[in-house]
């Protein structure tokens, strides 16, 4: 009888035998394009009733050998109508991709919904929204992959306001978009004022970050980081020039976001994701 450890090497064989393409994760971390992301929904689909975790195991084992793309698997491009989207989708596969994409960020009020939802524009609930929506269109928590899905759903969003809601014009994905119709048809009815205050500006249309609650509930080490950080502040702000203070502190900032993408897809695995924390690396003076 085959022991677990045995049987894991001969599954992941299975699936790369059956055509996993090994460069999925690669791709997802360098998507620019629509072709990219139509791709990428395309491998979730093909896959979806496979193990996801060791689908995601294998995929890293493959990014952490540094392997390029596989020119095999290159997304091949998409016939697209010339023009501005308004009564046909500019290609069937873009279509359906944007239909379903609208949809889970239907599901995402947190995203959207800044009349009702009481998380709308926390950074925290906000981040975790866009990360799950990556996963199910198949980037896998992937920054540049969650930064495409943002872009496409403005766009879309904004034309939707404008051209259907503003200007009467018929537009494809009215009906998808529909859920934001309230929301948008209330911040146009709302009297502008040329006496708002930048802070009052600041206050309606940033993500709020509520610090104290995002640290509470933060891991340990995450906390343990802050902590640091905050001491080192103390220490190098009276020792050197703000442009110094300033490189240092954006290393540190990058440090502390690293594994965003890692915390991303951790809900796929039963054990809790081991946390790295970055080692305290000597102040440097540029």
């Amino acid at each position: 009888m085959e022991s677990e450890t045995d049987e894991k090497p001969c599954k992941e064989s299975q699936l790369i035998e059956k055509g996993l393409p090994l460069d999925w994760l690669v791709r997802a971390h360098s998507a620019r394009n629509m072709e990219t992301l139509v791709y990428l929904y395309d491998q979730r689909q093909k896959w979806i009733n496979e193990d996801q975790k060791l689908i995601l195991t294998i995929l890293q084992d493959y990014e952490n050998s540094g392997a390029p793309p596989i020119p095999e698997n290159e997304p091949p491009l998409l016939r697209r109508r010339r023009g501005k989207v308004a009564t046909s989708p500019e290609c069937p596969k873009i279509f359906i991709f944007t239909c379903q994409l609208l949809d889970l960020i239907k599901e995402e009020p947190t995203i959207w919904d800044k009349v009702n939802c009481t998380n709308f524009g926390y950074h925290q609930p906000m981040r975790q929204a866009w990360c799950s929506i990556s996963l199910k269109l198949g980037g896998w928590g992937a920054m540049p992959h969650v930064q495409m899905l943002k872009q496409l759903y403005r766009r879309r969003r904004d034309q939707y306001n404008i051209d259907h809601l503003r200007l009467g014009k018929p537009f494809v994905y009215s009906e998808k978009l529909s859920f934001l119709k309230n929301i948008l048809e209330t911040a146009k009815s709302d009297t502008w004022s040329s006496e708002i205050s930048l802070a009052d500006h600041i206050e309606a249309c940033e993500p709020k970050i509520d610090y104290e609650e995002e640290l509470k509930e933060a891991p340990e080490f995450v906390q343990r980081i802050i902590s640091e950080i905050s001491s080192r502040i103390d220490q190098v702000s009276a020792q050197h020039s703000p442009e110094t203070l300033a490189h240092y502190l954006t290393k540190c900032c990058n440090q502390t976001v690293a594994n965003r993408e890692r915390l991303a897809v951790s809900e796929l695995f039963e054990e809790p994701v081991e946390q790295k924390v970055p080692e305290e690396s000597k102040f440097e003076n540029t």
